[in-house]
């Protein structure tokens, strides 16, 4: 049986109150999404986020939005990423013709430097930060450094917080002052709901302006899921629970086993080992984690999600034995 612990998903699914909601509007499937359904989504993320009134914008997942974003503030502004970033940052930065500029981030700390990126917003520019950062799973911008960068007109500042439920960390409570600022958020973490396509952007004045009219039709099962979740948001908090345990389980285990564990503040965890081609050799054993030589780390690194006490189990066994070998 395979694991995968490749792409940072929660190991169980949302409870019956979601999934039964989500049973009965797949009845409804030949019907596009009612706007008062959307409607009361927006409503509760209001609640949820303490977001102004207007700033939300929600799209079939966050994926969609990060793209557009870059692609619609990306012209005739240099764009600025840190290396590494979730891979869809530097890739869309890199289809872009505007010039891109890459924050090396390094080990052990995996800090972003800010004085070259200080340095370099004497002109238009759109900085995109991971907060956390994937994969290395560190706080990259305190609030600070934000307000600083949200000062220089220069800037359009987007700040992905796919993890923000795991980080408690947040800087959405600075667009009612910063309209150069926006905040991306997804369900497909903490939620539990990598499946149903449901993200969405709290976006200062400028940045709403911008989205004007590129409103896309959702998925009817996609907000039934998002409404019912936020309405039993206490099993969020739940999962959230289990795998910060089981988080510092894996950490004590694979410690003592010689692996340099970096601190994260994310469901999964950044590794380094000594092993050559770990990935490979796990992924035989039908354990899958993420290789990361496309984030232009080295093979000694590896970045593994959290998941269920069996599946953590059956990557620290099987990693022990491939040490040993």
């Amino acid at each position: 049986m395979f694991v995968n612990l490749d792409k940072n998903e929660m190991p169980r699914p949302p409870p019956k109150e979601v999934i039964n909601a989500v049973k009965q509007c797949i009845e409804k499937i030949n019907r596009y999404t009612p706007q008062n359904e959307v409607n009361k989504l927006i409503d509760l993320l209001y609640d949820y986020t303490n977001a102004p009134q207007d700033s939300i914008i929600l799209s079939s997942g966050s994926d969609i939005l990060l793209k557009e974003f870059i692609y619609l503030f990306s012209k005739k502004r240099q764009i600025i990423i840190a290396d590494p970033s979730f891979f869809l940052i530097s890739n869309t930065a890199q289809k872009t013709s505007s010039p891109l500029l890459k924050i090396r981030l390094k080990d052990p700390e995996f800090k972003l430097p800010l004085e070259p990126l200080f340095n370099e917003i004497n002109t238009p520019t759109l900085i995109v930060v991971d907060n956390p950062n994937n994969p290395t799973g560190s706080l990259l911008l305190n609030k600070k450094d934000v307000k600083t960068l949200l000062e220089n007109e220069n800037v359009i500042l987007l700040i992905d917080e796919a993890y923000f439920e795991f980080s408690k960390t947040t800087c959405s409570h600075l667009i009612k002052d910063y309209p150069n600022l926006a905040v991306l958020r997804t369900f497909s973490k903490s939620f539990g709901l990598a499946g149903s396509g449901i993200g969405y952007l709290i976006a200062g004045e400028i940045i709403k302006k911008k989205f004007s009219g590129l409103d896309i039709m959702l998925a009817y099962p996609g907000v039934i899921a998002a409404i019912h979740a936020l309405k039993n948001k206490g099993y969020m908090t739940k999962f959230i629970e289990e795998i910060e345990q089981e988080k510092k389980r894996v950490i004590s285990v694979v410690s003592k086993m010689g692996i340099t564990v970096y601190p994260s503040f994310t469901n999964f965890l950044l590794m380094k080992t000594k092993t050559r081609d770990m990935s490979q050799k796990l992924s035989e054993q039908g354990i899958f984690i993420s290789n990361l030589t496309n984030y232009s780390l080295s093979s000694e690194y590896f970045r593994v999600t959290i998941s269920s006490k069996i599946e953590n189990d059956r990557f620290l066994n099987t990693i022990k034995e491939i040490i040993s070998m």
